[in-house]
C-alpha cells in the first residue's frame, strides 16, 4: 500500500466547537436528564450531528461564547 492511501486531508470545515468533533450533545430536556426517546444523547445542534462546521460557523459560535462570557462577567462585578 502506497502512503497516499493514508495521506487524508480534510479542508472543508474544522471541529464543531460544541461536540467536539463527535456529532452528538446530552440531551437535557427534562432539565437534568433525559425524558424522551433520544436516550441521553442527540445531535448537535450546531453542526446537525456532522462532527464539523464552517470556519466562519465556528468563529461566529466561539464569539457568541466569549459574548456571554463577558455579559456574566460584568453581572457578577456589578453584583458585588
Amino acid at each position: 500500500m502506497s502512503a497516499d492511501e493514508y495521506d487524508f486531508r480534510d479542508d472543508d470545515g474544522v471541529a464543531c466547537p460544541r461536540c467536539y468533533g463527535g456529532g452528538t450533545v446530552d440531551c437535557n430536556c427534562g432539565g437534568d436528564l433525559c425524558v424522551c426517546e433520544n436516550y441521553g444523547e442527540r445531535d448537535c445542534p450546531t453542526c446537525h450531528g456532522e462532527g464539523e462546521v464552517s470556519s466562519e460557523r465556528h468563529d461566529r459560535y466561539c464569539q457568541s461564547e466569549r459574548d456571554a462570557h463577558e455579559a456574566m462577567r460584568r453581572i457578577w462585578e456589578e453584583s458585588k
